[in-house]
């Protein structure tokens, strides 16, 4: 049990009084993670977690209530949210499985390539206007700021944004939505 001083002192900040406190409930609630995950490192990652949470909210720490209650109600409630993520990841994963512009197995060197891609994002950015393409291509290919596009151009930034706006809007509608994340995360 953690006396009254130590509560005291970690609700002050007191990091070497946090550590007491770790040491005597550390390995209790990765154990409880465990039991409830059944795999060490998770419930590795749920103790970090709930100690975490503590610290960021440490003036939440009273001695007047039990602290064994406080710790395994932030532990249970860290664990409910691991399986949460881990039904709505799992869930995310099979709707991208089943996206219709995926195939059962999909391989994007089999279905797309890079190269493909590549290419209707240029034949889109051609067909852009020509103050458009011209402002996304300072942006997306000589990585400019908005800033120095609109300094350059003498425009102002909120132009330069909107073309922006307009042409990845132009450059999803032709690539599709999934395509389009791919394009974004992997080729930019």
């Amino acid at each position: 049990m953690v006396s009254t001083e130590v509560i005291a002192e970690i609700r002050n900040g007191s990091l070497k009084a946090f550590e007491v406190f770790f040491g005597q409930y550390y390995i209790k609630v990765r154990n409880f993670a465990d039991g409830m995950v059944k795999n060490m490192d998770d419930a590795e990652n749920i103790a970090q977690n709930v100690f975490m949470k503590i610290w960021l909210n440490r003036e939440q720490l009273s001695s007047e209530k039990s602290v064994d209650s406080y710790v395994f109600t932030i532990a249970r409630n860290e664990i409910y949210d691991f399986f949460r993520d881990a039904y709505y990841f799992t869930s995310f994963k099979e709707k991208l499985k089943n996206h219709p512009a995926r195939k059962a197995e999909y391989n994007i060197d089999s279905e797309y390539n890079i190269k493909e891609i590549k290419k209707i994002v240029d034949d889109t950015v051609a067909q852009m206007p020509d103050q458009r393409r011209q402002i996304f291509r300072m942006s997306r290919y000589q990585f400019l700021s908005n800033d120095e596009i609109s300094e350059k151009l003498g425009i102002s930034k909120r132009t330069v944004e909107k073309h922006i706006s307009l042409a990845l809007k132009m450059i999803r509608k032709n690539l599709g939505e999934f395509l389009f994340w791919i394009f974004t995360f992997f080729i930019f």
